[in-house]
């Protein structure tokens, strides 16, 4: 006869002694060697009441350094004792799916030393808060965990449960992380002991106050109502319906050609926001641009080309997969080091490419250059410093000045050429995108063509109507103006 192994993962409930399933309880009394995670917890009172004898597995916490550790070292203690009796119960607070790391760690780990592994459903304390504090359900409402700070900010249109707040050094921890998103009078519900009469205490205080709350430990759930209308799920919803039956005409008409012309636009339009400093505006073309990307994602998904979150998890394992001094072991220090090793991953990626450079001609000429001169650079085909693009900017200069005097016309084009290439390369050893520089540059000759504009028809004519001297010396006035608006700003 085989000797089966079986370890049982159950769950006390919330709090309330009778929160516990008649399953559990059944089970309880016949398994002779129990042990509970912690024994600080109202639930054990059934265990009392029914005289089951268990084992308590507190000190843990106390040898352990860390969480982490705490968890591994639970959770090996608890193979090893099925593996001698063959038969173990693993007791924790709420439901053992609930934040329980060691028992994912035993989940994963009980298979490999021939342990069964059998959870037994239990009321989670999300029942509980959900109850007491009537919370939506399903999707308007998620979990988080306190020791877990990097996911506190992903839904701040959904209404969320921060679980784990042992104590108020963790409330302060997730209060900084939510302070980063969430206005510092976002009002927020702790509730602790939820379920369970006769300790049940709740209170609503502005974030920055969450954790100045006396009471806090390890019976607590920080309720945090949503922040914004409308999420990620939302944008692609109303985009379904835009191209859905009965949705919008033009919306339904269009396809990845017909759109591709809005995607420039939107992306030029984010470029003007950024530089006339408007927040607002630049946050609706962000928007706009977003739009863009669902448009075509929705387009393609209906073609069963691929959906917005094959996107997002292209893009999310590029990032991941290209930054492995930040998501693995390599080491970068500075951004040129960035630059070259994201170059490598990138050549390794595409090895049925045989060069690394791309001359990607659907970019504006400018931003091409930049682009491979950055390519080249990245592989050590540069000048060592801005000295040696200086030379070639001034040789290009003679270049182009001799073909003029030559009377050549195509030379002339050629050098020129040449002489914009070389600006390019100045400008990127300066930090400064060419394309952007040139951009500004034309708007400042724009706006002082206009002020000389202005001036010729305050005196009664058009700017043909005056000489060159009269105009330059409204050129002047025009740049000295401008220089005044500068140091008033």
């Amino acid at each position: 006869m085989i000797n089966v192994k079986t370890l049982y993962l159950l769950g006390l409930g919330p709090g309330d002694p009778q929160a516990i399933t008649l399953r559990s309880l059944t089970m309880l009394k016949r398994v002779q060697h129990i042990y509970v995670r912690t024994a600080r917890h109202p639930g054990l009172q059934i265990l009392h009441d029914n005289n089951i004898r268990y084992k308590a597995l507190d000190f843990f916490y106390k040898q352990s350094k860390t969480f982490a550790e705490t968890y591994q070292q639970l959770a090996y203690f608890v193979i090893n004792a099925t593996l001698r009796y063959g038969e173990v119960a693993y007791v924790v607070p709420g439901s053992p799916l609930f934040a329980e790391k060691a028992v994912e760690i035993m989940l994963e780990k009980a298979n490999l030393a021939g342990i069964t592994c059998r959870v037994v459903p239990a009321v989670s304390f999300v029942e509980a808060v959900s109850a007491e504090l009537n919370l939506p359900r399903e999707r308007e409402l998620v979990v988080r965990d306190a020791m877990q700070p990097d996911k506190l900010l992903d839904s701040p249109d959904k209404h969320v449960l921060i679980m784990q707040l042992y104590n108020r050094q963790v409330a302060s921890a997730a209060k900084l992380h939510l302070l980063t998103l969430y206005p510092a009078k976002h009002s927020v519900t702790l509730i602790r002991g939820a379920g369970v009469p006769h300790s049940k205490q709740i209170t609503t205080v502005p974030l920055y106050k969450m954790d100045r709350v006396e009471w806090i430990d390890h019976l607590t759930t920080v309720y945090l109502p949503p922040l914004a209308c409308y999420g990620m799920g939302h944008l692609l919803q109303i985009m379904r319906s835009l191209r859905g039956e009965n949705g919008c005409p033009w919306d339904q008409e269009q396809n990845h050609l017909s759109l591709k012309p809005y995607l420039l636009e939107e992306a030029y339009e984010v470029l003007a926001a950024i530089d006339s400093g408007d927040t607002e505006n630049f946050c609706e073309e962000l928007g706009d641009l977003l739009l863009q990307v669902v448009f075509h994602s929705e387009i393609a998904s209906e073609n069963n080309m691929f959906s917005f979150y094959d996107v997002i998890a292209g893009i999310s394992e590029k990032l991941i997969r290209r930054h492995p001094h930040v998501f693995g072991d390599a080491e970068a220090q500075t951004a040129d080091d960035v630059l070259r090793s994201w170059q490598q991953i990138k050549k390794e990626e595409k090895k049925e490419q045989r060069s690394l450079f791309t001359l990607e001609t659907y970019l504006p000429a400018l931003m091409r250059a930049q682009k491979l001169q950055r390519q080249a650079s990245s592989v050590g085909f540069d000048w060592p410093d801005a000295s040696g693009a200086w030379v070639k900017l001034q040789e290009e200069l003679t270049e182009l000045n001799d073909a003029y005097n030559e009377g050549n016309q195509e030379k002339i084009e050629e050098e020129l050429g040449d002489l914009l290439f070389a600006t390019v390369n100045v400008a990127r050893f300066l930090d400064t995108d060419a394309e952007q520089a040139l951009a500004a540059g034309t708007r400042k000759f724009y706006r002082r063509l206009l002020f000389v504009e202005e001036q010729a028809r305050a005196e009664g004519g058009e700017i043909s109507a005056y000489s060159l001297a009269k105009l330059d010396e409204w050129w002047n006035l025009a740049k000295k103006q401008v220089k005044q608006e500068k140091n008033l700003n």
